[in-house]
């Protein structure tokens, strides 16, 4: 069972293999999660599908060692970069990227179900392969995340699962780490965020990482200030009998366009 001790250490504690099996093995996920995956990828594919949302050049932030996020928004842009602040889930996307390996089978399979696609899992990770210019550090701490590592500044989407609440510890802190990664987004852009609501720490492995208690009104209000007008903000409420991995009472996709 992980130590009851907090930690934000994500360069040395945090195990993507463990995190992968865990969560990423199939698209139900675990039972204490809800259907958290599921949900996500339905929302990311209905706001993809839609058509409304494309452009050249996606940047996915907080990658972490799973490429699902970007699964159906692959065939709808040019350009994808893929980011995360701990190496070693960026030698996870590396190896990925950089062989003929796939990862997520089981949750490709479903999103190219929803697609009533005829690609195989394996054309379809040949696709996001293509279109991945990068895998670049980011820290959504700073006020230039991407730092000097990379050369482009402006994006036309920008996603992220689960990473802008794991990375801040007070809502301050959520709003500052938002409005860090929002200056990265062209005017027009589209920001795809998958969060969870109201959880002070989840964990991986046997580390148990910290993060910053959210509600609903936090999420948008922070949106709103940065200069986001939200199209769509789909909550489930939900609280696991369980408490082995995290204390989450729902979670979130939302969908809103940069003025």
């Amino acid at each position: 069972m992980a130590n009851d001790e907090k930690t934000v250490d994500y360069s040395g504690k945090f195990d993507p293999e463990w995190y992968m099996d865990t969560f990423y093995s199939s698209v139900i996920g675990q039972a204490a999660e809800g259907n958290l995956l599921q949900f996500a990828l339905e929302k990311y594919h209905d706001i993809f599908h839609s058509g409304d949302v494309k452009g050249r050049r996606l940047l996915d932030v907080g990658t972490g060692p799973s490429v699902h996020s970007v699964i159906s928004a692959c065939r709808h842009v040019d350009d994808v970069y893929l980011t995360d602040f701990a190496a070693q889930n960026r030698k996870v996307l590396n190896d990925w990227w950089k062989s003929d390996k796939t990862m997520t089978e089981n949750i490709t399979e479903y999103v190219l179900g929803k697609e009533h696609s005829r690609q195989t899992v394996l054309e379809r990770h040949s696709m996001m392969k293509e279109k991945v210019r990068d895998v670049f550090p980011i820290d959504v701490n700073m006020a230039d995340p991407l730092g000097s590592g990379c050369d482009v500044n402006q994006f036309d989407i920008i996603t992220s699962s689960l990473c802008l609440e794991a990375a801040a510890q007070t809502l301050n802190q959520y709003r500052s780490n938002a409005a860090n990664v929002s200056s990265l987004l062209k005017s027009g852009g589209h920001f795809i965020l998958n969060g969870v609501l109201e959880q002070t720490w989840y964990r991986v492995g046997e580390a148990k990482f910290s993060c910053v208690k959210l509600t609903r009104d936090d999420v948008e209000s922070t949106f709103v200030s940065c200069g986001f007008n939200i199209q769509l903000f789909d909550d489930v409420k939900f609280k696991s009998k369980e408490d082995e991995y995290s204390d989450f009472h729902g979670y979130f996709v939302m969908h809103a366009i940069k003025e």
